[in-house]
């Protein structure tokens, strides 16, 4: 991500930044290297939910990119927990702004009734770009649900959006751009003349590199090595950047050739003409059901509701930025930054002065990327209160201590400086009973140091990834969906603490014995702090909160430690727990590895010889893992026998199929595809009958015979036959084909039916009620029988 020696920006980092729920690694550094930072407050394919990262997925550059822990996973929560009304989204975006200033800003929303009105608020909150979403984009890792029946086409949500900027008079303060599966130029022309100046593509190029849209982004098994940190599946990666360069070429020629015949010259001109649309009339003909929509108020144009107001952007956003603190502490700190001199800096603060310290990080990190400065190198010591967002996205090398008290969002996605906040020391309240700093501290942070002497208010360390912190006493909702770092807590929780941790340790003082009873339990355990290692890390963090606020407190606790232990709870996710210790046993195991045996006096260095990666795949293994089948198994099919042999008899051509370990491992290879191609009839590529093979593949690789057998006769009644005769259409439309030999859906489905006559489950089952109808069919042999038996199962007679 850093740039070219030569001073440009690195290609391979990504221009647009996103700033989702989770705020997985969002740190100073991530910022500070971007083009455009988007607040993404609702996604396309899935509005209004989170998401989880499965455990298995999160391992190498994804743990490290995150600031997470290997075989950890991770759940983003559905709202931004720094987000309940359009001022503190405006908030959000002056701190980025601040963590960037050279980037532009952006808000991503989902189009639905009402969005104009919210994207007017987001324009008033000084951001620079407005993307609305639709409904039908191509996120692999969301649920069916929430893409087939949740938001509205970007047609509707883009129209309101752009009509309602242009009446209050605000579309020339921001760009406002759409997506969700755009795919043509004629899409994009609609899009344009419908008020957007900006296109966003994501599913049509990951299709031209090769995607086939198998919807399981979020399991680490794309066959095609798009969506996948497997080094075995990312060789199968096919895709050319020249494939992307043409499909853009041809989507601006087709655009291009629309534009002619309207007379366009420019995008600029077609922004928000909407006159030059109208309602198909042969369309609307051909579907009744469409003959009561009205669409004229999307397409009346937005110019006829104000005129003269601008109808795209003509200005840029100001963001107040010149007033900011920060100047003041970057021109101080001057020659702390360039020559890494230490300098100390005592300045008066106010409740007006936000983002304080976040400006200064940038310019640090610019210069000396994720690493910083040496710890201390900067010191600024405040005093009174603070805005919001105090020490957001702090670097490391930056101290800021503030002798008062702080509003919300302190140390947001503190980035590895240190935040020391105590009260005046002329007070004569008692820290531990009063608040001193507000909501949603720590929000999002991945390593540094922060310690309170006093309160904080609710959800503190919400999605802490790293940081560590001390606090005297917190409000509801504490150390929430927290994934990785340390907190200590020297005195009373909220209700609903650890709710949704699945990572780092929380040790807090239970002074009235009644923590238990405010923990959420679902993800984690409560200890006794018993072990050495955790004496040792609580005595420290205690000792460096004493030493940094000279919190009385943490005095008294320190000076009788050992009676005030037992009061102690040590708050250990399960998953982290599990983890964490596997980690202990392979190093351990590793550590005795390296160790030089001796033989006869004589050391003897081994070394582990790699397998041959080319070596053949087992076909039928005892416990098949469906995990990675497709990859870890080859096919195998059930074998025919002998000619010399069977043409001697009338029995079975093909070796009998009996359950058992081949099966069990070839059904394991069927990759359970989101967009499954196997059974579509309708595609006239899979299986005519519409049998339900994903289905009965995955029961028989759980033993569930019985069940698979019901799942066949639900499309198939006469599978004893045609599952023999049939070509087996299945296999050829198979996904896995596209990189291996498919499944071998025929020997599974013959295998059902086998079994289902040896367990006596295939009987005669006639209706308890006849219509009295008579059919005739006049098909001859197999086909006959198939009718007959399906018109049987209709409660009909038939002569055949």
């Amino acid at each position: 991500m850093e740039p070219l020696p030569d001073g440009s920006m690195n290609p391979r980092r990504s221009a647009i930044k996103q700033v989702a729920s989770g705020r997985f690694g969002v740190s100073s550094y991530y910022l500070t290297n971007a083009d455009e930072l988007q607040i993404k407050m609702a996604q396309g394919a899935k509005p209004g939910e989170g998401g989880e990262l499965p455990g298995h997925k999160v391992i190498g550059d994804i743990a490290v990119t995150r600031h997470s822990t290997a075989g950890v996973g991770l759940i983003s929560p559905p709202p931004h927990h720094d987000i309940y009304s359009i001022e503190d989204l405006a908030q959000l975006i002056h701190d980025l702004k601040n963590s960037n200033p050279g980037a532009r800003i952006s808000v991503k929303l989902v189009s639905e009734a009402g969005v104009g009105v919210v994207a007017s608020g987001v324009v008033k909150g000084h951001a620079d770009h407005v993307l609305i979403s639709g409904h039908d984009g191509g996120t692999g890792a969301s649920r069916w649900t929430g893409i087939k029946n949740a938001g509205l086409p970007w047609e509707l949500g883009l129209a309101e959006t752009h009509q309602t900027l242009v009446a209050n008079g605000l579309r020339g303060r921001a760009v406002l751009q759409t997506d969700g599966q755009l795919k043509t130029g004629r899409d994009v022309a609609v899009a344009c003349l419908l008020g957007a100046e900006e296109f966003g593509f994501s599913t049509a190029p990951l299709i031209t590199l090769g995607c086939i849209m198998m919807r399981k982004c979020h399991m680490n098994t794309c066959p095609v090595g798009i969506a996948t940190q497997d080094p075995v599946l990312r060789e199968k990666f096919a895709g050319e950047p020249e494939h992307v360069i043409n499909f853009f070429f041809m989507l601006a020629e087709e655009l291009r050739e629309i534009m002619a015949n309207l007379g366009f010259r420019t995008i600029t001109e077609m922004v928000g003409r909407s006159d030059m649309l109208e309602v198909d009339p042969e369309v609307v003909k051909s579907n009744e059901k469409l003959e009561n929509i009205d669409l004229s108020l999307i397409l009346k144009p937005a110019s006829e509701i104000r005129p003269g107001v601008a109808q795209y952007c003509v200005e840029k956003q100001d963001h107040g930025l010149d007033m900011a603190l920060d100047n003041k502490l970057i021109d101080l700190s001057r020659t702390a930054i360039e020559k890494q001199v230490r300098v100390f800096i005592e300045t008066p603060i106010q409740n007006t002065n936000r983002a304080v310290g976040t400006m200064l990080s940038h310019q640090v990190t610019k210069r000396y990327h994720m690493n910083g400065l040496p710890a201390g190198t900067i010191h600024v010591k405040f005093t009174g209160s603070a805005g919001q967002s105090f020490g957001a996205f702090l670097c490391p090398g930056i101290t800021l201590e503030l002798e008062g008290d702080s509003n919300d969002y302190v140390g947001k996605g503190l980035s590895g400086g240190k935040i020391v906040v105590y009260p005046p020391r002329n007070s004569s309240f008692s820290p531990e009973d009063n608040i001193v700093i507000g909501n949603v501290a720590l929000y999002g942070a991945t390593m540094g140091e922060a310690y309170f002497n006093g309160m904080a208010a609710e959800r503190f360390c919400v999605r802490n990834s790293g940081a560590q912190a001390v606090v005297e006493g917190i409000g509801d909702h504490g150390c929430e969906y927290m994934t990785g770092g340390t907190v200590v807590i020297l005195g009373k929780t909220g209700r609903n603490f650890a709710a949704g941790m699945s990572g780092g340790i929380a040790y807090v003082y239970d002074v009235d014995g009644k923590f238990s009873a405010r923990c959420n339990n679902e993800l984690v355990d409560l200890y006794h702090v018993e072990e050495e290692d955790d004496i040792i890390t609580l005595k420290m963090m205690i000792e460096q909160h004493r030493r940094n606020t000279e919190s009385v407190l943490a005095r008294d606790i320190l000076s009788d430690f050992d009676n005030l232990l037992p009061k102690f709870v040590k708050v250990y996710p399960r998953d982290y727990k599990r983890v964490l210790e596997s980690m202990k046993v392979e190093k351990a195991v590793a550590k005795h590895a390296k160790e030089p045996k001796m033989a006869n006096g004589i050391s003897v260095t081994t070394k582990k010889v790699q397998p041959d990666q080319s070596a053949s795949r087992p076909t039928h293994v005892a416990n098949a893992k469906k995990y990675r089948g497709f990859i870890t198994y080859e096919r195998e099919s059930i074998s025919y026998r002998d000619p010399k042999e069977r043409v001697r008899d009338w029995k079975e051509v093909a070796i009998e199929s009996t359950p058992g370990p081949l099966l069990n491992t070839q059904s394991a290879r069927c990759m359970d595809c989101g967009t499954p191609f196997c059974h579509q009839e309708s595609s006239g590529a899979g299986c005519p009958l519409g049998n339900k093979i994903p289905e009965f593949n995955e029961l028989v690789h759980q033993n569930r015979w019985r069940e698979a057998l019901d799942r066949l006769l639900e499309t198939n009644n006469f599978p004893e036959f045609t599952g023999r005769v049939c070509p087996a259409p299945c296999e050829g439309s198979c996904v896995l084909g596209i990189i291996e030999n498919p499944v071998s859906i025929k020997s599974i489905e013959c295998a059902i039916i086998d079994k289902g006559f040896e367990e006596g489950w295939m009987i005669p089952r006639p209706p308890l009620q006849r219509t009295g109808n008579n059919e005739m069919i006049l098909l001859q042999k197999e086909g006959g029988h198939c009718w007959q038996w399906t018109i049987w199962f209709g409660c009909c007679r038939s002569t055949k």
